[in-house]
C-alpha cells in the first residue's frame, strides 16, 4: 500500500473519493465501481483524509488505519491519498475540483457516492462534482447509496447498531463481522483461576467500544478460529480501571501475551453485570460459553 500524508502530483489518475470511514457495504460499492470502471492507463488511487474531518470529530473509529489498509488492498487498491483534513478544509468545492482533483492529480475519473460532500463547510456535493466534471471533460460516476433495513448505510448508523449492542446489524451494514485486532495484555489472572483464562485487551482512545455487556465471539489465533466468549466493560464483579476487552478463548491454553490478537464479535448474549460471588461469576461464564459455541459454529468453517 503506497500512503502519501500529502497530496501527491501523480498523473493521469482514477480516483474513489470520500472518507471511508469504515469502509462499510456502502464505501465497497463506491470502490468496486472504480475497479469495474475502464481506466487503462490510468493510476488508481482512493482519496481520503489522514485525520477525521471537523464535522466528525468525536466518531470513534469503527475499524483501525491498518484493518482499513488490509481491506482495501484485498479489494485491489494499493493507492491512498490522504492529506490532512486541515490542510484542505478552506478550499471552496470549485477550488478544491480545480486545484486538487483536476490539476495536481490529473483526475480523468471520479467515483463517489450520491451524498459524497467536498468543499468549504461541505458545500459542493455529488451534483456539483458531476457539472464540474462535464465541464473539464473529466468523468464521474456517482454510486447509488447502499440500504439496509429500509434506510441509506453509513458509519453514524453502524456506530449506533454497536452502541446499543446490535452487532448482527453492524456486520450486515459493514460486509463483515465488527472486529478488532488489539494487544494482549497482562490481567489479575482471575480467570485461570475460574478454569476459564481470558485475554485481556484495551482499546485505543479514539477507537468505538460497543455496548457494555457478553458477547458470543470468534478469535483467530495463527490463522485458526476458536469459539469464544468476550466480555466488554469494567468487570463490575471483580472491577477494571478503565473498559477494556476480555475473551475466554474456548479450548486454548497458550500463551498469547504481547501478540496482536484478533477478535469477532458475533452476537451480543447479556448485559454486563455484577454477580453477588465469584462462583456465580463462574456459572454465568461457562453458560455463556455453551451459547456462545452454538452462535459461532457456523463462523468457524
Amino acid at each position: 500500500m503506497n500512503i502519501y500524508k500529502r497530496i501527491p502530483e501523480l498523473k493521469a489518475t482514477a480516483i474513489a473519493l470520500g472518507c471511508f470511514d469504515g469502509i462499510h457495504l456502502g464505501h465497497q460499492a463506491v470502490i468496486e465501481k472504480l475497479n469495474q470502471a475502464d481506466f487503462d492507463g490510468l493510476d488508481k488511487a482512493v482519496f481520503s483524509f489522514s485525520d477525521a474531518p471537523s464535522f466528525k470529530k468525536g466518531a470513534e473509529l469503527i475499524a483501525s488505519f491498518e484493518d482499513k489498509c488490509e481491506i482495501l488492498s484485498e479489494m485491489g487498491i494499493h493507492e491512498l491519498i490522504l492529506p490532512s483534513f486541515e490542510s484542505i478544509k478552506d478550499y471552496t468545492p470549485e477550488s478544491f475540483f480545480h486545484e486538487i482533483l483536476a490539476n495536481k492529480l490529473d483526475a480523468r475519473l471520479l467515483v463517489c457516492g450520491e451524498n459524497y460532500r467536498f468543499g468549504q463547510y461541505a458545500a459542493g456535493d455529488s451534483a456539483m462534482l458531476q457539472r464540474l466534471c462535464a465541464a473539464q471533460g473529466i468523468r464521474c460516476i456517482v454510486v447509488p447509496s447502499v440500504m439496509y433495513g429500509g434506510s441509506m448505510i453509513s458509519s453514524s448508523r453502524i456506530r449506533a447498531a454497536l452502541s446499543a449492542g446490535d452487532v448482527e446489524s453492524a456486520a450486515k451494514m459493514l460486509g463483515r463481522q465488527f472486529s478488532y485486532r488489539l494487544e494482549v495484555v497482562h490481567g489479575r489472572k482471575l480467570g485461570r483461576e475460574l478454569g476459564t483464562p481470558t485475554i485481556n485487551q484495551y482499546f485505543p482512545d479514539n477507537f468505538l467500544i460497543p455496548a457494555y455487556g457478553v458477547y458470543a465471539s470468534v478469535t483467530e489465533i495463527d490463522g485458526k478460529l476458536y469459539s469464544s466468549v468476550t466480555n466488554i466493560g469494567v468487570k463490575p464483579t471483580v472491577g477494571s480501571d478503565k473498559p477494556l476487552s476480555e475473551t475466554w478463548v474456548i479450548g486454548y491454553n497458550g500463551d498469547l501475551y504481547g501478540q496482536l490478537i484478533r477478535v469477532r464479535l458475533i452476537s451480543h448474549i447479556r448485559d454486563e453485570c455484577k454477580f453477588s460471588s465469584i462462583e456465580n461469576l463462574k456459572e454465568a461464564i461457562y453458560s455463556d460459553s455453551v451459547k456462545s459455541v452454538s452462535l459461532t459454529r457456523d463462523y468457524l468453517q
